[in-house]
């Protein structure tokens, strides 16, 4: 799973109308993080793609397992070029492709979780 249960119960505190409340949030929020991203890539421009995928890898920080956040930190860095970028964006794309086949899957995990 793609969802860290033991980080969200921290961050909730066991309240399901707070999991529900901020899961609701990131669900809406979560369309145009994801647009952004595309859009930035389609622009060709390296820093709005970084900068796009670090607002959400900040967004999913509340719900993800490290293993899955670290995917995003290393999109960020290899679209950025801070470390190992990737020599074109056509590279960078399939691994955001993944990653977003992903969110799909953590998108259908959290509403079963949080009751939406």
């Amino acid at each position: 799973m793609i969802i860290d249960h033991h980080r969200v119960n921290e961050i909730t505190r066991n309240n399901s109308k707070l999991l529900k409340s901020i899961s609701q949030l990131f669900l809406n929020e979560l369309p145009d993080m994801i647009k952004a991203v595309d859009t930035a890539y389609q622009q060709t421009d390296r820093q709005s793609i970084a900068k796009s995928i670090h607002r959400l890898k900040s967004a999913l920080g509340n719900f993800v397992n490290s293993e899955y956040y670290k995917e995003f930190s290393q999109l960020e860095a290899s679209a950025s070029g801070t470390t190992a970028p990737v020599a074109n964006l056509n590279e960078w794309l399939s691994q955001w492709e993944k990653a977003k086949l992903d969110l799909e899957t953590l998108v259908v995990d959290l509403k079963e979780m949080a009751g939406i």
